[in-house]
């Protein structure tokens, strides 16, 4: 079998200067006709879809980690706030630090994970955070003070923000075109995994402690399947580092797939960026720079409207807020219910996310959670002005819908950041969206008591129903679909739809 070397001419005809090492990668040249490598080819064109799962369930395993934080403190409020407990208590101030310092966490370590996944890649930054991350879960279970507590809990969110934003980018670049809704979709769903086993934990009547213990488990559990997997290769495309990109596409494409041609086009992409690849600053400007921005500042909007919608808040004030709507059904049962419904909306938005494209998902979803948020804002109205004993069924259903298509449009809409930023800067763009996000999350969730005082909570929901009528319009207007294409073709028709614009 015959190799050949690329070299930085070959890839871009411009005569740039490309930061791309050339290396022998080891691909066979045309065989002559009958050759049986060839005839394999020809029977077998499809990718192996094995391999992408194996990773895809790797990474889900660490995103049940996360969800297991963002569910923490919905779940164990009560036992910190309850005068009769013997354990560690939390006054007014302290319990609104723990139900949002896990968000503000994430923002610092959403700020993180930009170089991270930059210099080290996004596999070894995650093996580099996982030890960490069950750390600071031990530490927690251990705590003898609130200081000590509340720091644990910022920690994990550091440690969380810099989970999401690996595994994220992970998965939506070795997953082929075909199957990339699919497999993004698997890790929103397995992070609700983590939010429905610490639920169950809660309704088991174990203490903060003992749930504390049982999360430190997944990502001690979460590091040792890491191991067995490649970098992305498109990551180490960026490193120059060619013969191993080679490798990982071939491990997730299949050894009888013929994936030369993907990773030309990943080169030639990269080639056609006349700066260094593995410098986060460089990384920024390039994210700045026209061909870019108009997209970048958009998603940041999408994002900080997506904080403030009331799905975060309803999260970290769970059995507080169940506790709140007069219901006949127990709060800790009603909050089992509330995952379970938002598990089968992302199990909806896994089976529909490639057959019906992003941006269908984002509108419906959001349309009618804006609805949903009005119809809660009107049962709290009418609570605080007439009898509604009768009528405690109004906010748990519309919560339930409410949570049911965020399920689905949620992660229509990461997915689509993702794939709508290009190599030379997603590390960067992405944790910038992420820690957008965080910071609005943190922000909403800290200042939600005092929300609801000024503007009760009725005024508080129409708020967040608000929010979500300007996500279903941004998308309507602003937003692309990227359904069936690569995520090389979803770049390079950003840019020329950007260029033929500036001339007209």
């Amino acid at each position: 079998m015959e190799s050949c070397s690329y070299s930085s001419d070959d890839m871009d005809n411009n005569k740039k200067n490309v930061d791309v090492e050339a290396e022998c990668v080891g691909t066979p040249q045309h065989p002559p006709e009958g050759d049986s490598r060839q005839n394999i080819l020809q029977n077998d064109t499809k990718p192996a879809i094995g391999t992408q799962v194996f990773g895809t369930l790797v990474m889900a395993l660490v995103q049940v980690g996360h969800g297991t934080l963002l569910a923490f403190s919905g779940i164990t409020l009560p036992q910190f706030t309850d005068p009769q407990t013997k354990d560690l208590f939390l006054n007014q101030s302290q319990t609104a630090f723990f139900g949002s310092l896990g968000y503000l966490g994430e923002a610092v370590g959403f700020c993180v994970s930009g170089p991270l996944v930059v210099k080290l890649g996004r596999r070894v930054t995650l093996l580099v955070t996982l030890p960490i991350t069950a750390a600071s879960w031990l530490s927690l279970a251990l705590s003898p003070t609130v200081w000590l507590l509340l720091t644990s809990r910022t920690i994990l969110g550091i440690t969380g923000g810099i989970i999401l934003t690996s595994t994220f980018l992970y998965i939506i670049e070795i997953a082929h075109k075909n199957i990339r809704g699919i497999l993004s979709g698997i890790l929103n769903l397995t992070r609700l995994m983590g939010l429905l086993m610490v639920s169950s934990l809660g309704v088991s009547k174990l203490d903060w402690r003992q749930i504390g213990f049982v999360c430190c488990g997944v990502p001690a559990l979460s590091f040792f399947c890491l191991i067995l997997l490649p970098n992305s290769p498109r990551w180490l495309v960026t490193q120059g580092r060619l013969s191993e990109a080679q490798k990982a596409l071939v491990f997730f494409r299949g050894k009888h797939y013929d994936s030369e041609p993907e990773l030309q086009d990943i080169t030639q992409q990269i080639s056609n960026v006349d700066k260094k690849l593995n410098s986060s600053w460089q990384q920024m400007q390039l994210l700045f720079e026209p061909s870019t921005a108009r997209m970048f500042l958009l998603l940041i909007v999408l994002y900080l409207m997506v904080s403030v919608n009331g799905c975060h808040i309803i999260m970290a004030y769970l059995v507080p807020i169940f506790q709140a709507m007069d219901s006949t059904l127990d709060p800790y049962n009603s909050a089992i219910m509330f995952y379970v419904v938002r598990i089968f909306g992302s199990l909806v938005h896994v089976c529909v996310i490639d057959r019906l494209g992003r941006k269908p998902l984002i509108i419906v979803s959001y349309s009618l959670c804006s609805l949903c948020m009005v119809t809660y804002g009107a049962y709290f109205y009418m609570h605080k002005t007439g009898n509604v004993s009768d009528m405690g069924w109004i906010p748990l259903t519309a919560t339930m819908v409410s949570i049911f298509f965020f399920g689905i449009g949620q992660p229509a809409l990461l997915i689509l950041s993702g794939e709508l930023l290009p190599i030379s800067c997603r590390s960067i763009g992405s944790s910038m969206l992420s820690f957008s996000l965080a910071c609005g999350a943190f922000v909403s969730t800290y200042t939600y008591p005092m929300t609801v005082e000024a503007l009760g909570e009725h005024g508080t929901f129409w708020l967040f129903s608000g929010a979500s009528s300007v996500i279903t319009f941004v998308s309507a207007v602003a937003l692309p679909e990227t359904r069936g294409r690569s995520l090389e073709e979803i770049t390079g028709n950003l840019i020329n739809n950007w260029h033929q614009t500036t001339k007209l």
